[in-house]
């Protein structure tokens, strides 16, 4: 992505998120007047558990083929050398600070 539109994609992802909300309260009150908010949370939070399920099955798919475009923009190595500085931090003996 370019970065003079990072922007409006942003705007837009943000957009559509927040005009979702209030369809999700409406879907999710309806369904606590039928089955009752406790089912209903149950309900939202196997949800929740099957998104993220399917998001880490998917995960190193996504990586594969995002990798080469960290290495083709330069990111890969600063990210190896911070995390290489990081391990090289020490933690001071007990007793000194």
């Amino acid at each position: 992505m370019e970065d003079d539109k990072r922007g409006r994609v942003m705007s837009f992802y943000t957009m559509a998120f927040m005009g979702m909300i209030p369809f999700g309260s409406l879907l999710a009150g309806s369904l606590a007047s039928k089955i009752g908010a406790p089912n209903t949370l149950m309900i939202g939070g196997i949800c929740c558990i099957l998104g993220s399920w399917i998001f880490a099955s998917k995960l190193p798919a996504l990586r594969e083929m995002v990798r080469p475009l960290y290495v083709q923009l330069g990111i890969i190595p600063e990210i190896a050398s911070g995390v290489h500085s990081v391990t090289e931090l020490t933690v001071p003996p007990e007793g000194k600070s």
